[in-house]
């Protein structure tokens, strides 16, 4: 799930970039087509091709090292993991070696773990609402079926396709009651790649890079109407007493929020994670997220997020959250609840 925390400004629309979904209102709505923002697309495509080398010479530098070593002689060692590099889209991983379920939600931490190479797999908000209270206005949103799609490439990389689902927002003045901005309809469309460097299969760390770019084909007072993108990096550990720990840092490049000038905005997170003693499948989560841009019209973000997760079976899982605003800027409140589903 692609949530994050609403913010409130002069001039802007509705619309989410990456793990942020951020409000702005304005009656400006103008669409920029993909040709003319080309560069952020290239951008895009530069970077998961750089990713990908990248962790090709990576694996090969791995693989000749493990071949110069000395083959274990402790009878106690752990097995190895499979060895899944030859599985494709067209050629999938057998369902005796998938990968333990791992979508993105319910935080707003992404997992460093991608699909196994020909699976599908979708991520989705049943219903999402939240409560801001900033600059004299209050605004309500409502959002449901926030769709997220991915398919397994190959076994370290997959592709995702996020649809942001239907939103209704309001804003009244606090001083007056009167409606100052409305609108309701489908947001943007937002492609991605995950590119796991390492730890897919194993290991107690993983890292992997997201690069993203959003197409503008939302309505008009939800969308801002523009191309943006960026690049996400979560670092997911496993710690002692099952405790999980996923450290994220994001840099996105999106419009100002009063011209259309664009700026650099910087998403710091950590997340904690553990299984819920006595009640078998359920865990939970807490986290603090951030959300700091270089434009002087557009604040800040700080929320403390927290979720439930229960996993139904092997290839299921049910959730739901609240998260609190910690700032004036910030949602007072979002409330959320959600699906995934692996086959």
């Amino acid at each position: 799930m692609q949530r994050g925390g609403e913010m409130l400004a002069e001039n802007g629309c509705w619309y989410k970039v990456g793990g942020s979904t951020i409000a702005r209102l304005s009656s400006e709505g103008v669409f920029v087509s993909i040709l003319e923002n080309s560069s952020l697309a290239r951008v895009f495509c530069g970077a998961v091709l750089f990713c990908a080398a990248a962790n090709h010479v990576a694996r090969a530098q791995q693989a000749q090292m493990s071949s110069q070593e000395q083959p274990a002689t402790d009878e106690s060692a752990a097995a190895p993991a499979p060895d899944k590099s030859g599985y494709s889209l067209l050629d999938p991983t057998p369902d005796s070696q998938l990968r333990s379920f791992a979508p993105d939600r319910p935080p707003k931490a992404d997992s460093a773990y991608t699909v196994d190479a020909g699976h599908f797999q979708y991520e989705t908000d049943v219903l999402n609402y939240s409560n801001t209270n900033f600059g004299g206005v209050t605004t309500k949103l409502y959002q449901a079926f926030d769709l997220v799609w991915k398919v397994g490439l190959t076994n370290w990389v997959d592709f995702e396709l996020q649809f942001n689902g239907y939103q209704n927002l309001v804003a009244t003045s606090n001083a007056t009651g009167a409606v100052v901005a409305k609108g309701f309809g489908f947001g943007d469309v937002l492609l991605k790649s995950k590119i796991n460097l390492f730890g897919n299969d194993g290991g107690s760390a993983a890292l992997a890079v997201i690069p993203y770019v959003k197409i503008p084909s939302g309505t008009l007072n939800i969308s801002n109407g523009v191309v943006e993108g960026g690049l996400i990096a979560p670092l997911q550990l496993k710690l002692p007493q099952d405790f999980g720990l996923i450290l994220m840092t994001e840099v996105d490049v999106l419009k100002n929020a009063n011209d259309s000038g664009r700026h650099p905005n910087f998403v710091n997170l950590i997340n904690l994670n553990h299984p819920i003693p006595g009640i078998k499948n359920l865990s939970a989560s807490i986290e603090f997220y951030s959300s700091v841009g270089t434009d002087v019209n557009t604040r800040p973000i700080y929320t403390l997020d927290t979720a439930l997760i229960y996993l139904v079976t092997d290839n299921v899982q049910l959730d739901c959250g609240v998260d609190f605003g910690l700032n004036k800027a910030a949602p007072n409140l979002q409330v959320f609840t959600g699906l995934s589903q692996r086959f």
